[in-house]
């Protein structure tokens, strides 16, 4: 079976959103200069866990290195963008958490941009409304990462805590300013802000904040200018990279006609992904419920999920698509890790007991249609590469194989054969599953 490609690749904003990915540090929106900038980023790798984490011996064994300290402690500030360089491998996508071990739970998304990523730029700027304590987590392990305290401005030395082993990336890369690199970002970021489509889209729109955005784009760029034709390129550097964000900002709120087609058929593919996820929940959990010692199960929060969707079908009638498809991706991923859960505790939460081998069958080819329910979610979600998604479906092709082996078994009524088969099957899947970060 070929698996159908899930990718969304949309070239117009990749190139336009690929300028505002190099700007790692330049997230804040004053003229502090670089020194200070940095104190701003992290950048957060994987590594094996050791005695230093805040969780030694709970949860995962790999853990999040966040300029050099493991699971260390962040103090953010209300109203400041922070920036997250990340590189921590397809199995540990990051994200922002209410919920102190993490696991795919507690999803924390106002102010944040770039929830469950593993390689890539993850901006979060606290907001009044941000609680005191937040976590940041592994969507897939438990306690890979830290605590997160929020503070109003002024309050920054409330919290002590370990101070960075390493410097962060960003700060090795303001001493080697390429002078003729920077000169064709400079004019590369004065075609995009001022004689681009999106920049005619904006000036002709009635957005304000997008029109704000593109103004304060262009006095960056101004300033960047300033600062190339004086010799300093560090801050050159700094004031494109802002301007460059603020104008990739400006272009979202203002979407070409392509893109939103796109973002509008992406509104109807994730609300299809809800309803789909929702069917399979209450059918995974009536059919759990009734075997024998069933425990710990939980219903799903359908007014949470109502909530959600009725938010984002309000932005989406705005026309602020983007808006509602984040809220959307984020109800989606809180409903998978939900189901992924209650499947992978089924075996874990009660002993099974079963009269004759038949009736074991049963339950553990149940088990593998579950694991095969979850391929197009994964798929769809996870996005993987192309060389683990053929590895990937590698194993499902042998998981399916064994499956029919037992199929043949159990029609045979030579029930034990088939259901050593169909475990190794399921087992097969399920391996399958957790290549791409599926746990």
């Amino acid at each position: 079976m070929q698996f159908f490609n899930v990718r969304k690749i949309f070239l117009a904003a990749m190139l336009f959103v690929g300028s505002a990915v190099s700007a790692f540090g330049a997230a804040a929106t004053d003229s502090a200069a670089p020194a200070k900038q940095e104190a701003y980023d992290f950048t957060v790798i994987s590594v094996p866990k050791d005695a230093t984490h805040p969780r030694p011996n709970e949860g995962s064994k790999v853990v999040f290195l966040v300029n050099g300290v493991q699971g260390r402690t962040l103090v953010l500030v209300r109203g400041k963008t922070y920036t997250f360089n990340v590189d921590t491998g397809v199995m540990h996508d990051i994200y922002f958490t209410t919920d102190e071990a993490g696991w795919g739970t507690g999803t924390w998304s106002e102010g944040v941009q770039g929830n469950f990523t593993y390689k890539g730029i993850v901006t979060f700027t606290p907001t009044a409304t941000t609680p005191d304590v937040l976590y940041y987590q592994c969507r897939n392990h438990k306690y890979m990462g830290g605590k997160i305290h929020i503070v109003n401005p002024g309050e920054e030395g409330k919290f002590k805590v370990a101070e960075p082993a390493a410097a962060p990336t960003a700060a090795k890369a303001v001493q080697t300013v390429d002078k003729g690199e920077l000169k064709q970002k400079l004019d590369f970021a004065d075609m995009t802000i001022n004689k681009s489509d999106a920049a005619k889209r904006v000036i002709a729109s009635t957005n304000a904040e997008a029109k704000a955005k593109h103004k304060d784009a262009q006095d960056r760029l101004a300033a960047s200018l300033s600062a190339f034709n004086a010799g300093d390129l560090v801050l050159a550097k700094t004031k494109i990279d802002e301007a460059t964000k603020l104008m990739s900002e400006a272009a979202r709120l203002v979407p070409s006609g392509f893109m939103l087609g796109k973002a509008k058929a992406r509104y109807g593919e994730l609300v299809h992904g809800i309803q789909g996820l929702e069917s399979s929940y209450a059918q995974n959990y009536a059919t759990i419920s009734k075997e024998p010692g069933a425990k710990d199960l939980q219903p799903l929060d359908s007014t949470k999920i109502r909530k959600a969707m009725d938010a984002a079908k309000a932005l989406f009638d705005e026309g602020k698509y983007d808006k509602a498809n984040e809220i959307l991706a984020s109800t989606q991923d809180e409903i998978s890790v939900a189901l992924n859960k209650m499947l992978a505790n089924r075996t874990m939460s009660y002993e099974m007991k079963f009269d004759t081998p038949e009736q074991e069958y049963a339950h553990e080819l149940s088990r593998y249609n579950h694991f095969e329910e979850l391929i197009p979610l994964a798929l769809e979600q996870k996005q993987p590469p192309k060389n683990m998604l053929t590895l990937m479906e590698s194993y499902v092709n042998k998981g399916r194989a064994k499956r029919d082996e037992a199929a043949a078994d159990a029609k045979q009524k030579n029930f034990a054969a088939a259901l050593e088969k169909i475990k190794v099957a399921s087992d097969d899947i399920e391996a399958g599953l957790k290549l791409i970060g599926v746990r």
